[in-house]
């Protein structure tokens, strides 16, 4: 297998076993490995000297006692092959991803979430067993195939976000939930900021309980283009998408107590797109981590305030506001996206990050240094 590879042609490993002996190769022979994100990703740029390991082979079920609501799968199973069995179940794992085509593996090694994170939580609730290889080809295990297996170090957490720095995931065990009956969505536009801020107030303390809440918060350039007498778009300049689930009966009473909540507000809909549903928004809204995206992560209470001031400077943010997670793009093509939201979270408190800039590889502090040199001492696994 390592003979016949070309310098630009993938490892496509069908085992562990294999991943392992590839790692070993690379740390041998001083050439880096990056794992592919995607089934069918992107392939290799004239610059990079590095040797991708594609999982395709790697793509089984490992265990499904569907009973005990868990699987186990190889990590290069793509996530819409995952969806498709848990759906025979009636069962899914309810974490948001808007490219359909990742494998599980790279959705745990980039720790995504969508809008739904708000009543579900993130990968690291849902990861509860992992198989992984380090940097110097050592298979190493953590967690279990049961919900109550906590022996030991919790490395799943630990390798949950890592993007491939410690190590490439090889298997993985989920912890499931039961698909709902029948699930709402609804947008409510708002004209005044005030009637948005007390609307958030109210959905914080709300009898109800939705799954998710986002929220756009236009700046006034683009509020203009959008809500002008023929625009299609009038959602904006400011709204909430508030999707719930449970019962049909639940999903109603729910809906009207949302309805009060949102006084002020106007409820729409969106006329090329009946019956809108909480699935598909989550699956077609990727917020952030594209396009040079930022995102804040704040207080719910602060979000208003970061997001005027972001509009007031022309910058526009859209997110999830159950979670107070924001994300801001360059409309204005300035380049000082990033240092007006780090000016803006230092004043009213938040963190600011980057995909590309904040990977955890590239972290300095003395933690992050020392897992890197104890899971890859030889520097095998490309820091992209």
């Amino acid at each position: 297998m390592l003979n016949n590879s070309s310098p630009f042609e993938a490892f496509k490993p069908a085992s562990t076993k294999e991943v392992a002996d590839i790692v070993r190769a690379a740390a041998k022979d001083g050439f880096a490995l990056r794992t592919a994100r995607k089934v069918g990703g992107k392939g290799r740029t004239k610059s990079d000297t590095s040797r991708p390991v594609s999982l395709r082979n790697m793509e089984a079920v490992v265990d499904y006692p569907a009973r005990d609501m868990t699987i186990t799968v190889q990590a290069g199973m793509p996530l819409t092959e995952l969806k498709k069995i848990l759906a025979e179940e009636k069962q899914q794992l309810p974490v948001d991803c808007f490219d359909p085509t990742m494998t599980v593996g790279a959705l745990v090694a980039s720790d995504l979430a969508g809008p739904r994170q708000f009543a579900y939580g993130t990968l690291r609730d849902y990861v509860i067993g992992i198989e992984a290889v380090d940097g110097q080809g050592r298979i190493f295990h953590a967690g279990g195939r049961v919900v109550k297996n906590v022996a030991g170090y919790d490395l799943c957490r630990l390798m949950v976000g890592s993007r491939g720095s410690l190590g490439i995931i090889t298997q993985l065990t989920f912890k499931l939930k039961p698909i709902p009956e029948h699930s709402d969505l609804r947008t409510f536009r708002f004209d005044q900021v005030a009637d948005f801020d007390a609307a958030l107030e109210k959905l914080n303390v709300t009898a109800a309980t939705p799954v998710m809440m986002d929220f756009t918060f236009a700046s006034p350039e683009l509020a203009k283009q959008r809500t002008g007498p023929d625009s299609e778009r009038k959602n904006l300049p400011y709204s909430l998408c508030i999707g719930v689930e449970g019962t049909e009966t639940s999903c109603d009473w729910q809906i009207k107590q949302l309805r009060q909540d949102c006084a002020g507000s106007e409820e729409i809909d969106f006329s090329g797109h009946p019956g809108w549903s909480v699935t598909q928004h989550c699956r077609s809204f990727g917020y952030g981590w594209h396009n040079g995206d930022v995102q804040i992560r704040t207080l719910p209470s602060k979000l208003v305030a970061i997001v005027s001031e972001l509009s007031e400077r022309g910058y526009s943010t859209q997110g999830h506001a159950g979670n107070a997670i924001l994300f801001a793009g360059d409309e204005i093509k300035d380049g000082k996206v990033r240092s007006v939201c780090e000016e803006v979270a230092a004043k009213h408190g938040g963190t600011v990050s980057e995909w590309d800039v904040d990977h955890p590889a590239k972290a300095t502090d003395p933690l992050s240094t020392r897992l890197r040199s104890t899971f890859d001492p030889h520097s095998v696994f490309l820091v992209e």
